[in-house]
């Protein structure tokens, strides 16, 4: 629902603390740092204290949950980067992603995966 209000450009309630572009921000954060980094951590502990062979599930599992975080990062970035107001007043640090370029988000997934 914060993802439609956003790209819907609506406006923010005068009962809202928040405008929608910082709450779906600040969702994406919970969700990266309650869900996704979390269960990267319970998979890695999973897997090293697994005595003998560990199964092709377990890995493709933990490959899953370290590219959804780093996938919710790359939005993050890309949303910043992508809004017209900061871009309007701050050009020369917003703008690295082209307008015209719509799978940036899926090129950026990778970079902070291994972090």
């Amino acid at each position: 629902m914060d993802a439609y209000r956003v790209a819907g450009g609506v406006k923010q309630s005068t009962l809202s603390t928040f405008n929608t572009f910082e709450e779906l921000t600040f969702i994406k954060g919970v969700e990266l740092f309650a869900e996704a980094i979390p269960a990267v951590i319970i998979q890695l502990m999973a897997i090293a204290t697994t005595e003998g062979k560990v199964s092709m599930s377990a890995w493709l599992s933990l490959v899953a949950s370290a590219v959804s975080a780093g996938f919710i990062g790359a939005t993050i970035s890309y949303d910043y980067d992508t809004d017209p107001t900061r871009r309007e007043q701050n050009s020369a640090y917003y703008g690295y992603v082209s307008p015209f370029c719509v799978s940036t988000p899926f090129c950026m997934c990778p970079l902070p995966t291994p972090h």
